[in-house]
């Protein structure tokens, strides 16, 4: 449904552990502006189910979390949520957020 349109920040997590989820809920809203900016949506995964959503291959036996570009391709990943320190700046790196970037100015100080 997001291809072309959005970039995705997809975790999945086990049944059960709520710290992963609400410490990732509570950076997203700290970080609004900034995931808005980048057109990235989240979308979490309990026990590699959304019932909004087919659960893609790569997280079908996995927990972990991964930055999914525009093209739907995983462009990071990691086992914990030490992936937040990167994901803005990995985001900032690629090629078509360049060019979001010297179209359009940050909304975000």
């Amino acid at each position: 449904n997001y291809l072309w349109e959005n970039r995705l920040f997809i975790i999945s997590y086990k049944k059960g552990n709520a710290d992963i989820k609400n410490s990732i809920e509570e950076f997203i809203q700290k970080n609004q502006c900034e995931f808005d900016d980048r057109n990235l949506k989240v979308i979490f995964f309990e026990n590699y189910k959304n019932s909004n959503y087919q659960s893609p291959s790569y997280i079908i036996g996995n927990f972990g979390f991964w930055l999914v570009g525009y093209d739907g391709g995983v462009k990071l990943f990691s086992k914990d949520a030490s992936i937040l320190k990167n994901i803005f700046s990995t985001i900032d790196s690629m090629p078509m957020r360049k060019d979001e970037m010297s179209s359009r100015k940050s909304p975000c100080s």
